[in-house]
This record gives structure tokens, C-alpha cells and sequence, in this order.
């Protein structure tokens, strides 16, 4: 169960986001989840259901993962690499396109899923 199950939960993660489901993004994730960005206060899955749920109101989001560099060590794991995301506003607004490197750590759980454990975003 190695960079196949990552793949998956990166296909589940683009899938989650593309139909707006908040519940399936926080599956995804640990439950100590912490996600880091640049000038803001690191937030956990709690935080992130609101700002999320403003998102998926306002726009469709298409994700893709750029991997750089993916690097297998037990029950952890870390990826780095370009999330590039497509945002359409839902009222019919321009359309965009947004890269921002990531870094990011998984960790597979006892049920042998992996799972986003802390995520770092830089422009």
C-alpha cells in the first residue's frame, strides 16, 4: 500500500473538491490536521469548514497535484509539489487559474488509509 493508495487520496481529494463535499475533504484528512499559509494563523479542519463552505458557494474548484518529489518512509510520508487550481465563479465570472507550491505530510492511519496530516502553501 504505497504510492498507489497516495494516488488514490489525491483522486479523492480532486474529487471532494470539484463536488463541493466538506465532509469528504475532512475524511481525508487526520483529525489534528493543520494546514500553514503565508500571513495567516495556522488552522485545523474546524477552521477550514467555514472558509471552505464560502468557496464551494461562490465557485466551482477543480484541483490538480503537481508532484515534485514524493519521498515513503513507514506510516509517514511527504510530497512536494504545485497544487494548480481552477476556480470558476458561479455567476459566471472570468475564469482562473491559481499555482501555489505545496509541502505536504500523510500519514497512514490504522485502517491503512493516508491521510493530508499538515499541509504548507506558498505562493
Amino acid at each position: 500500500m504505497g504510492d498507489d493508495a497516495i494516488d488514490e487520496l489525491y483522486r479523492a481529494w480532486s474529487d471532494a473538491f470539484r463536488t463541493g463535499d466538506f465532509d469528504a475533504i475532512a475524511g481525508l484528512l487526520t483529525p489534528d490536521y493543520v494546514l500553514f499559509a503565508p500571513g495567516r494563523e495556522p488552522v485545523g479542519i474546524d477552521a477550514l469548514r467555514p472558509q471552505l463552505e464560502r468557496v464551494f458557494a461562490a465557485f466551482e474548484v477543480s484541483i490538480a497535484f503537481e508532484r515534485e518529489e514524493r519521498i515513503v518512509s513507514g506510516e509517514l510520508a511527504y510530497e512536494r509539489g504545485w497544487d494548480v487550481q481552477t476556480v470558476r465563479p458561479r455567476d459566471g465570472g472570468e475564469v482562473r487559474e491559481q499555482r501555489q507550491r505545496v509541502f505536504l505530510i500523510l500519514q497512514r492511519g490504522d485502517d491503512g488509509r493516508w491521510r493530508f496530516a499538515r499541509g504548507v502553501v506558498l505562493p
